[in-house]
């Protein structure tokens, strides 16, 4: 938990900073926004999930409303997805993956600094499937191991309009998913698996992610 304590104080420093550091000239106030980010996840963690799996999508699609002065909420959808790393097995022709549907409530603060270019924090929570396909699962369960955890994933966005006057826009963000789910020998339908130690399965899954988006705004103040 002291780890879990420790990114997202991380990662609230800095939004601060971002938000803090850049010119107070806000001239765009919009009254919502519909947006879909595309990320590639990156150190996954707890260690057997690193070691078995590497990202590949981490994607999201949301509406947000401004409820007062660029603080938002929003609903959204998302899905992440991780490949199998068949390097980790003693069977290299081993295949398959690892995927995350869900759903999540958000909240928010943009602000504009110029005419064009906002700052955006938010923390998304919601509730998540995790879905393990691979060789083994097909081969024990004939199908897909199902498991469901709840997460939360703060984020941060630098979004552009394309012009001064326009309501579409892109956005660079960075982002740090926590599911409250250990990833353990359950999620690869293995009974052991000769490179992973008991303590390699303790902790709860987490991944960086970094990416881009496109967000188109819905009416000016």
């Amino acid at each position: 938990m002291k780890i879990l304590r420790s990114h997202i104080l991380l990662t609230l420093l800095l939004m601060f900073v971002l938000f803090s550091s850049a010119a107070q000239t806000s001239t765009f106030s919009p009254k919502g926004s519909f947006s879909i980010n595309l990320g590639v996840p990156a150190k996954p963690h707890n260690m057997a999930f690193e070691r078995t799996m590497e990202g590949l999508l981490n994607a999201g699609i949301d509406y947000r409303y401004n409820i007062y002065k660029g603080f938002t909420m929003g609903l959204g959808l998302k899905y992440s997805l991780f490949t199998l790393n068949s390097f980790a097995f003693n069977n290299n022709t081993i295949s398959g993956g690892y995927q995350m549907p869900g759903a999540y409530v958000m909240l928010g603060y943009e602000k504009f600094t110029t005419d064009r270019v906002s700052f955006t924090g938010s923390i998304r929570g919601g509730y998540s499937y995790m879905m393990s396909f691979n060789d083994s699962c097909r081969a024990v369960l004939g199908g897909q191991a199902i498991d469901q955890s709840f997460f939360v994933e703060p984020q941060v966005e630098m979004v552009m309009l394309t012009d001064k006057t326009s309501s579409h826009a892109f956005s660079m963000f960075v982002g740090y998913a926590i599911y409250f789910h250990e990833f353990g020998r359950a999620d690869l339908c293995m009974d052991e698996v000769s490179s992973l130690t008991p303590e390699d399965y303790e902790g709860y899954m987490r991944f960086f992610s970094i990416g881009l988006g496109y967000r188109n705004y819905f009416g000016r103040n």
